[in-house]
């Protein structure tokens, strides 16, 4: 179990391995990390971890940022769906770490907010987010 997540020595712009980002915010390993979206128990923050290219033996998500837009499609297993997009109506903030290519560092992009999505069951839900910070 970690401290709070936050965002004092995570500038935008800065880049992390989940093991480093793990480490600041006092969990025992990376895996917490993860996965493509992680909710720190007891805290109102959703932290999205975006590989745009992925390995061939990867689900091939629809994930891109341009400019000040990410469109992002969710897991499959639709855990996180209907939180991320209440987020904003339910206080939560949504927090994006970028990369282009799955072995890159993740980049602190900050934070953004839905603009659209559609919540779908049979294949993965497709979100549109705007950065607002």
């Amino acid at each position: 179990m970690g401290m709070p997540v936050t965002f004092e020595k995570v500038v935008v712009g800065s880049r992390w391995e989940r093991e480093q980002l793990a480490q600041l915010w006092g969990y025992e390993s990376f895996h917490a990390l993860a996965r493509g979206v992680f909710t720190p128990a007891n805290d109102n923050k959703i932290l999205l971890f975006v590989s745009e290219e992925k390995p061939s033996d990867f689900t091939q998500y629809e994930d891109r940022l341009n400019g000040r837009q990410l469109v992002w499609d969710g897991a499959k297993g639709h855990q996180s769906d209907k939180r991320i997009a209440s987020a904003d109506r339910n206080g939560d903030e949504i927090h994006v770490f970028y990369r282009k290519k799955h072995r890159d560092l993740f980049t602190y992009v900050g934070r953004f907010k839905v603009l659209s999505c559609e919540l779908l069951t049979t294949e993965p839900s497709r979100f549109r987010f705007e950065l607002i910070d």
